[in-house]
Order: structure tokens, then C-alpha cells, then sequence
């Protein structure tokens, strides 16, 4: 609920009502707007001879008891609070039997006007809310709780300028008050949502009239502080129930990642006001002042910063999963076992790091990826069950595979020659099948290659999660493992994979089970990268002395530069692979590859 006096810009034109009301001992001039119960007008307070701001209700006569009642209570709170930083109530009077009261006109507009979208520096939005805490504190201690700050609410007393000293606020529009000294509930029962849902609290939002208490001031005014660090509220949807859903569902995303220079000490303050849980938000008013006037004078705050892996187990609870643990790691995910309460399914968790693609790819990806899925029915295909979003990040809910990834199991050890040929050959089957169904995997690595009890492998981290790995900025050291299993066409800008990158994949993976070192290696991404598109790989021979000429060129086919030399279709090199572990001295092909100094002539 908006009152029309939160305007407060009494420079612009004001509307003139020939049926102006008439109010003894005041002289009207003027409309300055209104709202769904009360209309303001500017008036002269004839004894006192001042301009105020005169509210009515809105139907008049016409109003019915509810509407009378909550009118009363907005005067009789608003009139209780006596602060610098309280619009102040002059008078509360009836006249024809309807109420009304006359407030201080405060001519500087309000915050909303003032911000107009754009983020204000962290002293300046500190100093805002710890006034603005002080003046909430002390409706609290009158047992008065405001239940709609916002913006617009708070008007400010002159113009503002660059002077910090100018932006004095104070609040406004206690129609939504709730008196905790009386059983104010009987104008709002359980279930009611009354407020603005961007700044509303978790309990208000969810019409649980009951809980409402000082902790949902607090929580508005992390929300305001919020949007005077980023700009924006911290949630904002397209509808209200949108909006309203976000509150209950979603947490904030962090002031520090929508605008790098917002402190840490302030950004952890703001997010402690907006907790779910009220009895995790700051205890009073008075202790948010303290903690802001502590940042302001570059003492520690009291506020302790969420970690990362508290705030991932929130996210993650927020959808029914409890993270029991962590599986493994690369250099742009984390994959954790998780519990899906309804159903007590574990399964494998997969979060990527915040900025490995926009939420337009993502949405796109899991798009695309989920009609792909629906056709697949194979044994030893991980599927994706489920994708989200949480804190500017993707997520994926796949099977769980409980005997870890290909790397893991085979530790520092060379596969056997015929046990490489037959589990790449298992593979190759399974790259077969997705091909024929129309899908390229694109990140085929020994990591994506979940074992079984029995042995049996199983491909996981195709679409709609494959290549977010793969998309990396080679600027990044970090990222060197995740770039050696890249085919040399996937380093090209905006490249997509198609079927020969997975036949280079697959032979990455033979390549690695027969000499225990990747294709390409480097210090650094950039090294790994130059190396993948301007080196030859070395012989498996020349680590291995059981590979045989035939297993030799097969693999090295499979790792040419150029996509359209390596076998045109899986099903060939799957021809090709069973031949070799049925014997693998089979002859090299006639079109196989020459020695040259060591190296595969490519």
C-alpha cells in the first residue's frame, strides 16, 4: 500500500477537486494524490497557520467499518511516534463522523524519485539505514511495527543534492501498521498478504499474520539497503506472485556480485537482514544501527558472513535436497551426493561456478537438452532429471553412479590392451546409440565416465550440461585440466561439437587408459591450448611397449587435427576396436598411418 503523501513532491502541479471537502479549521487547496483507502490533500492548518498534509478517507461516507477501523489505526500509530525521522502527526480529528488527520508536509520527494534505479556508495546507503533504523526502533518501542517500508515510503525532508547532509528521510505511511500492544490481527486474518512483495519478509509473504513482528521491519530495511547498493530490490519478478515466490523460495543474490566495489562488511550486514528465518535476521532495530554505525566507522561488525557451502545447502534445501557430501571437482563444477527428501533418492548434484554461461544459454541449454532426453532410453546414459538456478548459477540433478569416474578408479595405473579396447569399445556403443538419436556429447573425458559395481561404464555430462565445462577462458591457469581433453576444432571461437568430436574424444580416453597421461598437457591453459592445436601426440608406443601398430593407428586417427580425417562415423571406429581386441596384432589399415620420426603423420 502506497500513501499518496509518499509523493511528496509538492513542486509539481497538484490536482484541483471542485468538490473539495470541507474540514473545519482547515483550508484545502489542493489534491495531492491517493491510494486505495485514504486521500491526501494540501491544506492550511488556519490556527497554527501552516501547510500540511491532510489525509480523508477516500469513500467517505461511503466507507464501510474495516475500512474506518484500519484508517484509525494508520492515525492513532502514526500519532504515537514523536522522531525527526517519523513523518509527524499534527492532529486526529473527525468530522461528519469520518476520520482524518493532518501530517507534516515534507517537500523533498522520496527515495524511490531520488534513487531512480541507480545504486548509491556503501556510506551513503549505510548512513541512510542506520537513520532509518534509529526512527524504526523507536516505533518499535511503542510497540508500533510499520509492515511497508519501501522507497517510496520514505520521503525526504528537502531536495536532495550531492550533500549527504541534505538526504534526510523520514518514514511514512503507517496504513499497514500493526499494533503489538493490542490485537490489531482482527483487520488481517491468516492467510491475508498485505505489503509490497519486493520488500515484504518471507512470514509476510506468506500471509502468516500471526509471526508478524518487529523482524519483518528489519528484513525491509535489508531490502531497502539492498537496493540502494545494486539498484535494484533483491527480488523482482515479472508478476507479484512471481515476486512473491522468489521471497519464500529464492535467496538474494550477493550486493558483491551485481556491483564488485559494495564492501564485504556491508554486504554482510544487508543479507543478514534479509534470512528467511526472522530469528536469523538482526534482533532489533537498535542492533542493525550499531552494526552500521560500526562498518561506517571501520570497526569489525558484529554480522558473520554465510560460507559458501552454508549458503549452497540453503539453496539446495530450497528444492527438497540435503548435500551429504562432495564426489568430485573440476575446474568450473562441483559434484555433490544429495538426498531428494520426498523420495530418500540419492543423487549425484552438479554446480557450476557463477558465470560459466549467462541464464539465457543455460535456459536454452536445458531447453534443448530436455527434448533430446526424452528420447533417450539406454542403460548406460546418465540422464539429467532435473536443472535450476541458484545464485547466478547453473545446476543439474543427474543418477548417481556410486563407484566414482573412470580417472579416479584407474589412480596411477595403465589399463590392460585388450581391457582398454573392450571398455572403449563399451563406450564407443553407447556414442553410437546417442549419435543415431541425433545427439553429440562434446566433453567425452575420463571424468564423464562413471563405473559401475559390475564395470560397466556409463556416460554422464552430455547435453544439456556438456560443453560448460569445455567453455573455458584460457586466460585462467586453473583451467588447464579441463582444457587437455578439448578437441583442437572446440578452441575456435563460438565452435560447436559435432560427431567427429566425439570420436576425438573417445580416442583421448584409449589414449590415456594405454599410456596414463592425457592427449595434451601444459602448465597452464594457454600452454595446454597451444599444444592441443599445434603438437602431434606423442606414439602410445613409445609409452607403452604392449600397444600395437594396429591399436597405434587407430588411436592416432582418432586424434588428427583435422575433424574430417579421423573415422567419419563412431560406428566405424567401433568396427575397428572389437577387430583389435579380438587380436590386436590385426595389421595396421592400408590407409594407416606412416612413422616419421617417431610421430604419426597426420
Amino acid at each position: 500500500m502506497t500513501d499518496p503523501l509518499a509523493t511528496g513532491d509538492w513542486s509539481a502541479p497538484t490536482r484541483a477537486d471542485p468538490e473539495r471537502p470541507v474540514v473545519p479549521g482547515y483550508e484545502i487547496h489542493s489534491e495531492l494524490g491517493r491510494g486505495g483507502m485514504g486521500v491526501v490533500y494540501k491544506a492550511r492548518q488556519e490556527k497554527h497557520d501552516r501547510f500540511v498534509a491532510l489525509k480523508l478517507l477516500r469513500d467517505g461516507a461511503l466507507a464501510g467499518p474495516k475500512d474506518r477501523a484500519r484508517f484509525r489505526a494508520e492515525a492513532e500509530a502514526a500519532s504515537r511516534l514523536q522522531h525527526p525521522n517519523v513523518v509527524a502527526v499534527h492532529e486526529v480529528g473527525t468530522y461528519s463522523g469520518l476520520p482524518y488527520f493532518a501530517m507534516e508536509l515534507v517537500g523533498g520527494g522520496n527515495l524511490d524519485q531520488y534513487l531512480r534505479g541507480q545504486p548509491q556508495p556503501a556510506p551513503r546507503a549505510a548512513e541512510l539505514i542506520r537513520t532509518l533504523a534509529a526512527a524504526i526502533q523507536h516505533a518499535h518501542d511503542l510497540q508500533v511495527v510499520h509492515r511497508d517500508l519501501k522507497p517510496s515510503n520514505i520521503l525526504l525532508s528537502a531536495e536532495p543534492t550531492t550533500n549527504d547532509t541534505a538526504l534526510v528521510p523520514k518514514v511514512s505511511d503507517f496504513g499497514l501498521a500493526k499494533r503489538l500492544d493490542s490485537d490489531s490481527t482482527v483487520l488481517t486474518q491468516d492467510g491475508a498478504v498485505l505489503g509490497t512483495a519486493s520488500y515484504m519478509a518471507p512470514e509476510q509473504a506468506a500471509g502468516r499474520v500471526r509471526e508478524i513482528g518487529p523482524a519483518v521491519d528489519i528484513y525491509a530495511l535489508g531490502a531497502v539497503l539492498y537496493e540502494l547498493l545494486t539498484g535494484q530490490p533483491p527480488f523482482r519478478g515479472e508478476t507479484w506472485n512471481e515476486t512473491v515466490d522468489q521471497v519464500l523460495y529464492d535467496e538474494p543474490v550477493a550486493p558483491s556480485r551485481l556491483r564488485a566495489d559494495v564492501p564485504r562488511e556491508l554486504e554482510t550486514i544487508c543479507l543478514k537482514c534479509l534470512e528467511k528465518d526472522p530469528t536469523r535476521r538482526y534482533a532489533t532495530a537498535d542492533a542493525l544501527e550499531n552494526d552500521l554505525g560500526r562498518f561506517l566507522q571501520g570497526a569489525p561488525v558484529v554480522a558473520v558472513p554465510i560460507n559458501e557451502a552454508e549458503r549452497l545447502a540453503r539453496f539446495a534445501a530450497r528444492d527438497g535436497f540435503q548435500i551429504v557430501g562432495e564426489i568430485g571437482r573440476g575446474p568450473r563444477s562441483v559434484v555433490y551426493r544429495a538426498q531428494f527428501g520426498p523420495t530418500k533418492q540419492v543423487v549425484a548434484l552438479k554446480v557450476f561456478a557463477p558465470g560459466v554461461c549467462s541464464r539465457e544459454e543455460w535456459d536454452a541449454r536445458t531447453a534443448r537438452g530436455g527434448q533430446q532426453a526424452a528420447a533417450l532410453s539406454h542403460p548406460q546414459v546418465v540422464l539429467v532429471h532435473r536443472t535450476g538456478w541458484w545464485d547466478g548459477a547453473p545446476f543439474a540433478v543427474m543418477d548417481l553412479v556410486p563407484h566414482g569416474n573412470l580417472t579416479t578408479l584407474r589412480g596411477e595405473k595403465r589399463y590392460p590392451l585388450r581391457d582398454a579396447l573392450h571398455l572403449v569399445a563399451q563406450l564407443t556403443e553407447i556414442v553410437c546409440y546417442l549419435h543415431r538419436q541425433g545427439i553429440v556429447h562434446g566433453n567425452l573425458k575420463p571424468t564423464n565416465v562413471l563405473l559401475a559395481a559390475d564395470g560397466i561404464p556409463r556416460v554422464a555430462d552430455f547435453q544439456p550440461t556438456a560443453g560448460l565445462n569445455s567453455a573455458l577462458s584460457f586466460v585462467d591457469d586453473q583451467d588447464a585440466p579441463g582444457v587437455a581433453y578439448l578437441a583442437p576444432e572446440l578452441l575456435e571461437p563460438k565452435a560447436e561439437a559435432r560427431l567427429h568430436t566425439d570420436v576425438y574424444g573417445l580416442g583421448a580416453i584409449l589414449y590415456e587408459l594405454l599410456t596414463n597421461r592425457p592427449v595434451a598437457s601444459g602448465s597452464t591453459a594457454i600452454e595446454t591450448r597451444d599444444t592441443i592445436r599445434t603438437q602431434e601426440p606423442t606414439p602410445p608406443s613409445n609409452f607403452n611397449s604392449e600397444v600395437t601398430p594396429g591399436v597405434e593407428q587407430v588411436c592416432l586417427r582418432c586424434l588428427r587435427k583435422d575433424p574430417w580425417r579421423r573415422y567419419p562415423r563412431a560406428y566405424d571406429l567401433l568396427l575397428r576396436l572389437r577387430q583389435l581386441h579380438d587380436d590386436p596384432s590385426t595389421p595396421v589399415e592400408p590407409w594407416g598411418l606412416r612413422r616419421r620420426q617417431g610421430h604419426g603423420d597426420s
